[in-house]
């Protein structure tokens, strides 16, 4: 009788302990569903924006910096969260995407809908409370509507990508109104440049990523508007594409290098050789992978994701630069690395992988 009553304590002993390591698991699965749903990986990007923005206009506090960071990273929440719930029926077309929060299930859209309210009102509650003005309330106000117009309506109106550079566009001058709001000329230029910057991030590479699905799916994306589409497995890329790309890339940097001639930089007048370099070196790499784009012998997400992620690395590393003039070798290498270094571990936490998105 004995050996038989152990016999069955150790076979109950082990159940339980298989129910409680399933309860443990699926609460680590519902972790990891709230995480990939917040798209922390690219949460200090956003911040850094308002920041930037800041840093122009004067702004040296480091507890107010962290505090427009933080703002940052709600708006960053904020933005993604309501993304997410409002292309569910969009994402749920490609085989890619069906491990994504909302389109697996794991999270419900109501609960997505609290998380983007909760985040946008946290963040009002820190502008209320550190930076409030009149004016920082408009340009944040702009700065969350032009987000919502994207979010819900960005795949449904022509060239619906405009918004969310809007959006980063207001940040920045949001950003540069909790200081002063006698704005330079460079302000207006640098929040242009992040106009231009997210305007391709999103219409160009996130449209060519997500052409697959976008096209089943009848999403009318900037790139379904200017003919791309896949055909027979292979990725179709139009010349008016190619045009609108190559745009929006040598208008970005135009502006960069119109920003080194404002007085408060005057970059081309000095001996910075080796930002030169740098700089020369980041544009190759630019037009190199831009050159990529266009050359694939099938739809490959995962490929064009890669190539984008060199690319927009690149890309966001040729803008701070060329404020080292003006705020110092320390704050640019900070603005440079805090968003790589912040992607890089938020993504191996989340994907196992330095430095490929997994979206």
């Amino acid at each position: 009788m004995f050996p038989q009553r152990r016999e069955l304590l150790e076979v109950g002993e082990y159940n339980f302990l298989s129910k409680e390591n399933i309860r443990r698991m699926e609460q680590n699965n519902r972790l990891h569903a709230y995480l990939r749903l917040l798209r922390p990986q690219g949460a200090a990007a956003t911040g850094i924006v308002g920041i930037i923005g800041a840093l122009i206009m004067g702004l040296r506090d480091p507890f107010l910096v962290s505090v427009l960071f933080f703002i940052g990273v709600l708006i960053h929440f904020f933005l993604f969260v309501l993304n997410e719930y409002a292309d569910v029926l969009v994402d749920a077309h490609s085989n890619a995407l069906q491990k994504k929060p909302l389109v697996s299930g794991m999270i419900t859209k109501r609960q997505a809908l609290v998380i983007a309210v909760v985040c946008v009102i946290g963040a009002y509650c820190l502008l209320a409370v550190f930076f409030f003005s009149l004016y920082s309330f408009v340009f944040f106000s702009l700065t969350v509507l032009f987000a919502i117009i994207y979010d819900l309506f960005g795949k449904k109106i022509p060239f619906g990508d405009l918004f969310i550079a809007g959006m980063s566009f207001f940040f920045c001058v949001f950003g540069a109104s909790t200081v002063s709001l006698h704005f330079s000329l460079l302000l207006v230029i640098v929040s242009a440049v992040m106009f231009f910057h997210i305007l391709f991030d999103n219409a160009v590479e996130g449209g060519l990523k997500d052409v697959d699905h976008d096209f089943l799916a009848g999403a009318k994306t900037t790139v379904a508007r200017l003919g791309v589409k896949i055909h027979e497995g292979k990725l179709v890329i139009t010349p008016q594409f190619i045009v609108f790309s190559y745009g929006i890339k040598m208008t970005y940097i135009a502006l960069i290098v119109f920003a080194g001639f404002q007085p408060e930089l005057n970059l081309w007048f000095g001996r910075y050789y080796l930002i030169y370099g740098i700089m020369l070196l980041l544009v190759v790499v630019i037009f190199v992978t831009l050159y990529r784009f266009w050359h694939p012998l099938e739809f490959n997400r995962q490929r064009l994701i890669r190539i984008f992620g060199i690319h927009e690395i690149a890309s966001y590393l040729l803008g701070p630069i060329i404020l080292i003039p003006m705020l110092g070798y320390g704050l640019v290498v900070l603005l440079l690395f805090l968003p790589v270094g912040w992607f890089m571990v938020w993504n191996t936490i989340l994907y196992g992988k330095f430095l490929q998105p997994q979206v």
